[in-house]
């Protein structure tokens, strides 16, 4: 068995030539699994263990699969920290920061109450709390696989002011308590294209009826009732969604309403008051 880690670099350029990415993401799976420092990677001679070969050789085999790299680390970096993932949440994307961009912008007075409805990995809400120490974070989600990854989230960044439980939505909450409702709901119509590249991510945290926009709907009639007056409700959506849900939030009594375009110019974030 050859030792050399230079061995195995030169066989992942050559079993995935077509992969143009598959060599940053092995000298990252090299520096944050394996520990390994750059200038060990960079020298010819450098041996690795056996342990650390079988690890080289689970990363082929789920790369030949086309296991995301994030879910291979079981860690995504999302707002300049680090996450954990596994296949019951979906990745965070780069466009979910201009949720957490946004919020942060706000005048948000002490004690504030904000709700990541559908929290996931907590990366959204998680963020918001550490960020803005003085106001209080709750998050829900009705799968307990992704409460147990938002809570051991929580407790990796030792979050003190970020509140979990396994819920539906909004149903346990009381009426008028939030100045602030956000969520990153499942979206993507069932017969989407997209969702062919995404067969590894949980499609309940992906998919949505009513082409799309059931969540969206479902969400604004519980928030009108859980927003204090002047409340924000703000969602993230589909690139090409921002009509169909201004319009939600219209019919369901908000106003002021306004989107953000993400870095593509696509409409991304729609948000409105109370």
């Amino acid at each position: 068995m050859d030792k050399k880690l230079s061995h195995y670099i030169e066989r992942i350029k050559d079993s995935f030539a077509r992969n143009t990415d598959i060599n940053k993401e092995f000298i990252f799976f090299l520096k944050e699994k394996l520990k390994i420092a750059d200038l060990d990677i960079l020298s010819k001679n450098f041996e690795i263990s056996n342990y650390q070969i079988d690890l080289i050789h689970k990363f082929i085999d789920d790369k030949k699969k086309g296991i995301p790299i994030d879910y291979i680390l079981e860690s995504s970096f999302f707002n300049g920290r680090k996450f954990i993932v596994d296949n019951q949440v979906l990745i965070p994307r780069p466009e979910t920061k201009l949720l957490v961009d946004y919020i942060n912008n706000l005048y948000l007075k002490k004690n504030a109450k904000i709700l990541d409805a559908g929290s996931g990995s907590g990366c959204i809400g998680i963020s918001l709390a550490l960020d803005n120490p003085k106001i209080l974070v709750y998050a829900n989600d009705i799968s307990f696989q992704s409460c147990e990854i938002s809570k051991a989230n929580k407790i990796m960044h030792e979050v003190k002011n970020y509140y979990l439980i396994n819920s539906n939505w909004l149903s346990c909450y009381q009426e008028n308590i939030f100045d602030l409702i956000v969520s990153n709901p499942p979206y993507i119509d069932k017969n989407d294209v997209h969702l062919k590249k995404l067969i590894h991510e949980p499609k309940i945290a992906l998919i949505a009826e009513e082409k799309g926009l059931r969540n969206f709907r479902l969400i604004t009639k519980q928030a009108y009732g859980k927003l204090k007056k002047d409340g924000i409700l703000i969602f993230e959506h589909g690139y090409n969604q921002s009509k169909d849900v201004k319009l939600i939030l219209k019919e369901n009594g908000l106003h002021d309403i306004k989107t953000i375009k993400d870095n593509n110019s696509n409409f991304r974030v729609t948000f409105g008051k109370k």
